[in-house]
């Protein structure tokens, strides 16, 4: 760890997790670390942010989360701007940003960046539309069905199997769509399912990304449409997933990376914005580079950087 944490705001949201008791194992956990530390609930949308924005007044050492991708999003908005490294605590049911940087999703182990490490900052990028910002993604279409499917109580009673119940019912609601896209100044349309404009590549339960090619730190974002579903499609994923390899077959799914993006569908379909349904079409999307600096396990660093 480069500068030594001695005093960090946490972020608490109290409807994450799976009814364990956190407190006990945080306050222990910052106690061997020696870092004096300050709970903030949340209890509205909005409060994720305003903590965050206290937190870079305060000018304290650290920023931690403990929620899902949803808080852990809100936070990021109240530190863009600012030098103050983010500390992922998982406590969600999919996890992606955890996930995707190699953190550990047990909250004791989460808690040892802090103190034992190994551990270092790395900077990821973050993505904006009007006034608003995003870590994991947005989709429309079938991406988006599933992920307005998969509500919080089914998530808390079946956790990340609650995605696969909601995506075999989205797909049977979808219809094929015409997309509308502009990717840095190149026009583009095309029907498809669904369009993912993603961050990460991670699927948040495994450490298995969609494509290996999907960086949270490459300063792009990737524009993914999955054009139909058939059995050559389970043939594409299968490869893409144990493989790490992504094969190119343009009929079933198309890929493009971009700093600018700019998205609507005819006819328009559900919109989802890391894990959140919008209602504003069209989409006027960029990434913002290197936007947030986030401890991470040393050794995983070096893997990815």
């Amino acid at each position: 760890m480069e500068k030594k944490i001695k005093n960090i705001h946490i972020i608490i949201n109290p409807a994450a997790g799976e009814e364990e008791a956190i407190l006990p194992i945080i306050n222990l956990s910052m106690k061997e670390a020696g870092i004096t530390w300050g709970a903030f609930i949340t209890h509205q949308p909005g409060d994720g942010i305003k903590f965050a924005k206290a937190a870079v007044k305060k000018g304290v050492d650290a920023l931690a989360v403990y929620g899902g991708d949803g808080t852990l999003m809100e936070a990021i908005s109240g530190l863009i701007g600012s030098e103050i490294p983010l500390v992922i605590l998982p406590g969600g049911s999919a996890n992606v940003v955890a996930t995707e940087l190699g953190i550990p999703i047990d909250l004791k182990e989460a808690c040892t960046l802090l103190g034992h490490g190994p551990s270092e900052t790395k900077t990821i990028d973050v993505g904006q539309f009007d006034e608003r910002y995003f870590i994991t993604g947005i989709s429309l279409g079938f991406g988006a069905d599933l992920v307005k499917g998969a509500n919080r109580e089914s998530k808390n009673k079946m956790g990340i199997l609650a995605y696969f119940l909601s995506a075999a019912a989205a797909l049977k609601i979808t219809q094929k769509t015409v997309y509308h896209l502009k990717i840095d100044g190149q026009k583009y349309e095309l029907q498809g399912l669904t369009c993912i404009i993603a961050n990460t590549g991670n699927l948040g339960f495994t450490k298995i990304s969609m494509d290996k090619h999907i960086d949270i730190s490459d300063g792009f974002l990737d524009v993914v449409i999955l054009r139909k579903v058939n059995l050559n499609l389970l043939k594409h994923i299968a490869i893409t997933l144990l493989k790490r390899e992504r094969p190119h077959n343009l009929e079933l799914v198309q890929h493009w990376q971009g700093k600018e993006i700019s998205v609507s569908s005819t006819p328009q379909q559900t919109v989802q914005c890391d894990g959140e349904v919008l209602e504003k079409m069209p989409l006027h999307i960029k990434i913002i580079p290197g936007a947030i600096k986030v401890l991470v396990p040393k050794e995983k660093s070096k893997v990815i950087d």
